[in-house]
């Protein structure tokens, strides 16, 4: 008996740039979420000392880091909609 096999159906997806955050922006996102720079830190997954970097501009946030900023800059409520940290 013969299988026959389902051709897969093909999408064409485009992924955006990974943005770069400058320290003004990195502490203003971190303000409208209303969270420190620990609780801020405990969300992102990094230190507090890299909160400080950051937000001084010694550091810049980047891949996942930065994609997740973009993900908070879109939607004020995210840390709300998905509370690694609590309040």
């Amino acid at each position: 008996m013969l299988k026959v096999r389902k051709k897969l159906e093909r999408r064409v997806v485009e992924i955006e740039p990974v943005k770069s955050y400058s320290a003004k922006e990195v502490q203003r996102i971190r303000k409208e979420t209303g969270l420190s720079p620990k609780l801020f830190a405990g969300y992102m997954g990094v230190s507090v000392k890299s909160v400080e970097a950051r937000e001084a501009g010694t550091n810049k946030p980047s891949g996942a880091a930065s994609r997740i900023l973009n993900m908070m800059e879109l939607d004020a409520k995210l840390t709300e909609t998905f509370p690694f940290v609590k309040r």
